[in-house]
């Protein structure tokens, strides 16, 4: 997103410094391996379950995002975090996807949010609105590969695109290696067999994207990211993109705290899921800019979503 969301004002609401384990997932144990797998196959099989696995999610998270000093293996903030709590909704409608954000806290940001409308279809051009409550109107957004912010997402180290459904024809694929790859789950430190996959966007792809590609640690038998590493176009290694907590809940894989940590600006954000629920009955016209518009509107669904949270 957009030059406009990196000028919104976020209230620090923590004093307190956050410390945040970086590299919290480790390489373990077995040497790497040649694969016989169709690297094609592994990016299909790891959208099948980003896509196939439920109709919608429904959750609250905890985003806060700070300048750090590196203090051996773990970084603290130099500053304070910049702290917001988000309502999100999404919905599929077969391969495409609606979404819905909205900022609970701090309380001068309430009600500013989001609409988002993916296309699987890689012709299409993805859509996004801006809502700015202090403002009372909605903006339509563009991102770009050379916009100043890159599309970040509430001012945090997360960009939109980081945040997309990719489109598996705007990329090609290579498998680097198999390892073991240790993941904090949540009953502790787990080894699981992963497939490392890398994403080389196509020409076009490149034009709109602030990476020159992607390298994905892919769980063999979850179909599931348990690390990212990214590459911007001079191919320095960008940012990277940890898990941990993670959970199965209503049979969905799902990490309760992520991390984005950004190598060349010491910058890092953390999402924490506090809440979320699988396949609540999601009607059509909430996905609209109404929800975004309409206060009364948006918390009559909201209040109902939030019966639902595990």
């Amino acid at each position: 997103m957009k030059r406009i969301l990196n000028k919104i004002p976020f209230a620090a609401i923590s004093a307190a410094a956050v410390s945040i384990t970086l590299l919290a997932a480790m390489l373990v144990g077995a040497p790497a391996t040649a694969s016989t797998d169709n690297p094609r196959d592994v990016a299909e099989k790891f959208d099948r379950v980003l896509r196939k696995s439920h109709v919608t999610v429904v959750t609250k998270f905890k985003l806060n995002t700070c300048r750090y000093s590196q203090q051996a293996a773990t970084a603290k903030c130099a500053e304070k975090p910049r702290v917001s709590v988000i309502e999100n909704v999404l919905k599929f409608y077969g391969d495409d996807i609606r979404s819905a954000a909205v900022v609970l806290e701090p309380a001068r940001d309430k009600g500013i949010g989001t609409l988002s409308y993916e296309y699987y279809d890689v012709r299409k051009d993805n859509a996004t609105w801006i809502y700015l409550s202090a403002l009372g109107k909605v903006k339509r957004i563009i991102s770009t590969r050379d916009s100043e912010d890159g599309g970040s997402f509430f001012g945090s180290e997360f960009l939109i695109e980081d945040l997309d459904y990719r489109k598996l024809n705007d990329y090609t694929y290579k498998i680097l290696r198999q390892e073991n790859f240790q993941v904090n789950e949540k009953g502790g430190p787990t080894s699981r067999p992963v497939w490392v996959l890398e994403w080389t966007p196509t020409a076009e792809r490149a034009r709109k994207s602030k990476y020159s590609r992607i390298i994905t640690w892919i769980d063999r038998e979850r179909h599931i990211l348990l690390k990212e590493q990214y590459f911007n176009h001079n191919n320095q290694l960008f940012k990277v993109r940890t898990i941990s907590s993670l959970e199965l809940i209503d049979k969905h894989w799902m990490p309760r705290h992520v991390t984005m940590n950004n190598l060349l600006a010491h910058r890092v954000s953390t999402l924490d899921r506090q809440s979320i629920a699988f396949d609540w009955n999601v009607p059509d016209e909430f996905l609209t800019q109404r929800t975004l518009t309409d206060q009364a509107f948006r918390e009559r669904y909201l209040s109902e979503f939030r019966t639902a949270w595990k």
